[in-house]
């Protein structure tokens, strides 16, 4: 298919997928806000608190790659649309929920019905977009993301606030079931786009990947909450043993001719090594910051969900503002956009550690220049990682795009939480909320620091394996 034949992707279509998005990290962040409040109402525990967010990220993650190969089959339009009305009837069901053990399983559902339409949110992008048109595509899509990050913030704490009609925590549910069938209502405006040919599920090799995700999420939500428990260790075991088993199995598919989930000849293009590498880094590193704020200012400073989640909107503007502008930063920094960033994000980082020690009296508002920073810089890191990865993929196999960034997230989020959250949390038992957080913000200026070296390294010799990547994969094509 010619660049002239390709179905285009017009304002309306981008909106839609842009309230897709924005939806799927809302229910993430909304969930961190509600779950307290699920806790005292359903009389959760606090390993079934554990649970409410390990089951949507669990099953989020695991299904994310086999419903990209399915977008890529069956067109992305269709599977992106039913993975909203399956999210919208879960989340209206989750808000009846009777008891904790339902909620659970209806927060699974949720994240089954978020991975059916969330990779095809910038496979589509790729499949229907060039140039510089893709790189305002993925400005909106990254833009929406931090959007949906800090609104579930902002706008959960509000819900609860205000519990209208006495809904309580059930109102967070049902305005996510609002806007993901809204927008399932509004998909005609979506281009409905798949690969040229079909490539057949791998079964054994979604079986091996679901066992190693769930046991690695489940054991790292697990173990971080509840002190390392033996349960925790054994699921790290089995996660271990069923990646091996998955990528040992990735790899003889592949040399016998056929179509694996995950080409690993994929890998041999060093943006997807790197870019995936970079995207551990920087989603390690987004999801604990966020994690940490919220336990500094509402566990120790006593700031209620609603004035900790407004007093992130700044943090979230400038993640907004910045990302809407990357075409034009990226005319002008280049190659160089996400190793700025990056360090940018060190200094804003550093910068938060030292004016929240420097005044613990107004520690949220004096913290508000330094997370203006963040916000900003961590924005010139993520639209640019989105892009590199994005133009690796083979555009025959679109799918996988979205289904790596977002595997890669989920997974880096969990391990962020269960160690730099963790850590804060073992900090902050033998002294002030503030120092723990400032020694731990180091960890994270680390990570920033280590982006930063990756980025620059991407960049400093052209790569060979990418061409050599997509000859293997259309050879596999050209066999079946």
């Amino acid at each position: 298919m010619t660049s002239d034949s390709l179905p285009r992707l017009t304002g309306p279509g981008l909106a839609v997928l842009g309230v897709a998005y924005f939806l799927t990290t809302f229910l993430f962040a909304s969930a961190n806000v509600a779950v307290p409040e699920v806790a005292r109402r359903l009389s959760a525990s606090p390993a079934q608190q554990t649970l409410i967010l390990a089951a949507f990220s669990a099953t989020f993650a695991t299904a994310l790659i086999l419903f990209g190969r399915l977008g890529d089959n069956r067109g992305r339009s269709r599977v992106f649309v039913a993975g909203l009305i399956a999210v919208g009837i879960a989340s209206i069901a989750a808000g009846f929920a009777p008891d904790v053990t339902s909620f659970i399983v209806l927060r699974a559902a949720q994240g089954v019905g978020a991975a059916a339409f969330t990779p095809q949110v910038l496979s589509t992008v790729q499949a229907t977009t060039t140039d510089g048109a893709r790189g305002r595509a993925i400005a909106v899509i990254a833009a929406t993301a931090g959007l949906g990050f800090c609104g579930g913030q902002v706008i959960g704490g509000a819900l609860l606030a205000w519990d209208p009609a006495g809904l309580g925590w059930r109102a967070v549910w049902w305005s996510a079931a609002g806007v993901a069938l809204i927008a399932a209502a509004s998909t005609g405006a979506v281009p409905d786009t798949r690969a040229e040919r079909r490539l057949p599920l791998d079964y054994r090799g979604t079986a091996l990947l679901t066992v190693a995700l769930l046991a690695l999420l489940v054991g790292l939500s697990v173990g971080g909450t509840l002190g390392r428990p033996a349960v925790s260790w054994v699921l790290l075991v089995v996660a271990v043993g069923a990646a091996a088993a998955f990528w040992t199995a990735q790899r003889r598919a592949e040399a016998a001719g056929g179509a694996p989930m995950l080409p690993p000849s994929v890998f041999a293009h060093r943006p997807i090594g790197v870019g995936l590498l970079l995207a551990l880094l920087f989603f390690s590193g987004y999801g604990a910051l966020v994690f940490e704020y919220a336990l500094v200012s509402e566990h120790a400073l006593g700031m209620s969900p609603v004035a900790s989640g407004v007093a992130l909107v700044p943090y979230g503007v400038a993640f907004v503002a910045v990302s809407l502008g990357q075409p034009a930063i990226h005319r002008r920094l280049g190659a160089r956009t996400m190793p700025v960033g990056a360090t940018l994000n060190a200094i804003g980082l550093l910068a938060l550690a030292a004016s929240g020690l420097a005044a613990p009296q107004g520690w949220a508002w004096a913290v508000q220049p330094a997370l203006i920073l963040v916000g900003a810089a961590q924005a010139m890191q993520f639209g640019p990682l989105v892009s590199t990865i994005m133009g690796a993929v083979p555009d025959r196999i679109a799918g996988l795009t979205g289904g790596l960034i977002s595997t890669a997230q989920q997974a880096a989020f969990a391990l962020g939480v269960a160690t730099l959250g963790t850590g804060y949390t073992a900090l902050a038992g033998g002294m002030p909320a503030q120092h723990a957080f400032a020694l731990i913000l180091l960890v994270h200026a680390g990570l920033a620091a280590a982006f930063a070296v990756c980025a620059r390294s991407l960049h400093r010799a052209p790569s060979t394996g990418g061409a050599e990547a997509r000859v293997r994969v259309a050879a596999v094509r050209s066999r079946r």
